[in-house]
């Protein structure tokens, strides 16, 4: 079972990798896809490595339960992983579907509010908590002999995507604001300025 989850663990890494640098070049209007289909076989990935995660976890407590020496309160990192991997799944939620969806047969991009960019940006540091901590377990699992050769290669690669991700979701905020801002499209608390917030939205990926 950890070998299996090992290979979702190293597919999910290749699949956030690629949908990460999708989307953020969607948001910057450079791309045209975040790569939908590749997005919903993380999800699928993700939910299967979570099960197998669960499962690994709750035998790790029964194993210590009954040797009646454990050490597991003391062992920040085990449960780092965890709450990291906990705090994945719930901001997942907010992030499927939260730039657009389909209304009526056509593709239309939701308000990009304070609160959405708060729950990205904490999204984005999770990742980075839950992928900096398993690394070296993973390249051991991998049999990666140099592994703390490796691990600083990796660590780079993925700290600059993370801050590429993080720096795409601020400026598609910034720019949808000052773009909305300069032409009146700030109005709230109506179903005419609801309306026109969603326009200024389409218009302004257009813009990108």
């Amino acid at each position: 079972m950890r070998k299996i989850n090992t290979i979702l663990s190293v597919l999910l890494l290749v699949i956030f990798m690629l949908h990460g640098l999708m989307g953020s070049f969607m948001l910057l209007g450079i791309g045209s896809s975040a790569g939908k289909i590749l997005a919903w076989v993380g999800v699928a990935v993700l939910a299967a490595h979570t099960v197998i995660g669960v499962i690994l976890t709750i035998n790790t407590l029964k194993i210590s339960k009954n040797a009646g020496n454990s050490y597991l309160k003391q062992n920040a990192v085990f449960w780092a992983r965890r709450a990291s991997g906990l705090a994945i799944l719930i901001l997942m939620f907010f992030h499927i579907g939260l730039f657009g969806g389909v209304q009526d047969g056509i593709y239309i991009l939701f308000p990009f509010t304070t609160v959405k960019l708060i729950t990205q940006l904490l999204l984005v540091a999770a990742l980075f908590i839950h992928l900096f901590i398993n690394i070296r377990p993973l390249l051991v699992s991998l049999g990666i002999i140099s592994y703390k050769e490796r691990r600083g290669d990796i660590y780079l690669i993925l700290s600059v995507l993370l801050l590429f991700s993080a720096g795409a979701v601020i400026i598609y905020y910034e720019k949808e604001y000052d773009y909305c801002r300069s032409r009146s499209c700030r109005s709230v608390g109506s179903f005419a300025g609801s309306k026109r917030r969603m326009q200024c939205k389409v218009n302004l990926f257009s813009a990108f």
